[in-house]
């Protein structure tokens, strides 16, 4: 579960750089274009790229995200269900997860213990195949 949201991390940060990098090089775009044709074919090539490179983490996050989601609903504890939506899909702390549920932190904890036993296997799996 934790590499899983990691990873979802990771790529998250890395379609916003791209995403920067692309705004920044349409202004250059915008900029060049007259002077000099080659640049803005070299330019026109970068953007594409980015594009073509965001679309693909975007995928993969989708795909992230609805393993995530397939994990956690496979559980049959509703509980550790609870917390690990609360905490892996919705961000929140824990504090704020075992005052929602009414539950001790300590409890929360353990609960999310177990819950990342009995998935992380499945993402271990998924992200890091055994070659």
């Amino acid at each position: 579960m934790k590499a899983l949201k990691n990873e979802i991390t990771r790529l998250s940060g890395q379609i916003f750089r791209n995403t920067q990098y692309l705004s920044q090089y349409e202004n250059q775009l915008a900029l060049i274009y007259r002077s000099t044709p080659e640049t803005a074919h070299r330019t026109r090539d970068r953007i594409d790229r980015l594009t073509i490179q965001i679309e693909a983490d975007s995928r993969m996050v989708e795909k992230l995200n609805a393993q995530m989601i397939a994990s956690i609903e496979a559980l049959n504890d509703w509980r550790i269900q609870e917390i690990l939506t609360r905490r892996y899909i919705n961000h929140q702390s824990f504090e704020a997860i075992a005052d929602a549920m009414n539950y001790d932190l300590r409890w929360i904890y353990r609960l999310h213990q177990q819950g990342l036993e009995l998935t992380n296997p499945i993402g271990d799996i998924l992200l890091n195949p055994v070659a």
